[in-house]
This record gives C-alpha cells, sequence and structure tokens, in this order.
C-alpha cells in the first residue's frame, strides 16, 4: 500500500513539475519531462526506502533503485509503443503500464534492491 501511495505521489510530482517548467519557464517538453522524472525518482528512492520498505538510503539502494527505475522506463515505453502498435487506445496502454510494471518493479525492489546483504 505505501510504493502505491509513493508511486502516486511522485506522479503527481511529475506532473506538476513539467507543467510548471513548460507553462511557466517555457522549457521544453522534453526538458521539463526529463527533469520531472528525476525529481519524481528522487522522491520516490527517498519515501519508498524510508518509508515503504523501512530501510536506510545507501550508495548501494540508490543504484539499485535507479537501474530498477530505468528497467521500468524502458519496460513503460516498451509497452506503451505495441500498444499503439496494436492500435490499441492509449487508455489501454496506460492500464497495461500499471497492472504490468507496478508488480514487476516492486517484486525487483523488494527481492533485490531493498534485500539485506548475507
Amino acid at each position: 500500500m505505501r510504493f502505491s501511495v509513493t508511486g502516486l505521489m511522485a506522479t503527481g510530482i511529475h506532473v506538476v513539475v513539467a507543467v510548471i517548467l513548460i507553462t511557466r519557464l517555457s522549457t521544453l517538453p522534453y526538458v521539463a519531462n526529463t527533469i520531472a522524472f528525476l525529481t519524481a525518482t528522487g522522491f520516490s528512492y527517498a519515501t519508498n526506502t524510508l518509508w515503504s520498505f523501512s530501510s536506510r538510503m545507501s550508495h548501494r539502494t540508490l543504484s539499485r533503485y535507479a537501474r530498477v527505475s530505468l528497467f521500468g522506463c524502458l519496460a513503460t515505453m516498451a509497452i506503451a509503443a505495441a500498444a499503439e502498435a496494436a492500435h490499441l487506445d492509449y487508455r489501454i496502454g496506460i492500464l497495461l503500464v500499471i497492472a504490468l510494471v507496478t508488480p514487476i518493479t516492486f517484486t525487483l525492489h523488494s527481492l533485490w534492491t531493498y534485500r539485506l546483504p548475507r
């Protein structure tokens, strides 16, 4: 549940940062979204580490979190592209991303990012 709440909050942060950068500072959308993604991912890492998984922030968890986030981003792009290639409504693509990427990234974080070393 905490992972889901954090994800919703990170999404909100991404949207707010991107909209402000685009509408108030005339930032190009791809630059604004990159900055927004990095901002939201930083928030997500800190919140998931400290709250969702009750862990400590470290170089190890940050590195692993970044790799899982990159995987999630690439998987999202691939699913969205596949849905578009199949001529599905974009909302179906979004639902597929939520249904597939969210549980996979949660599992990767649970089993790898925050797994305690032996």
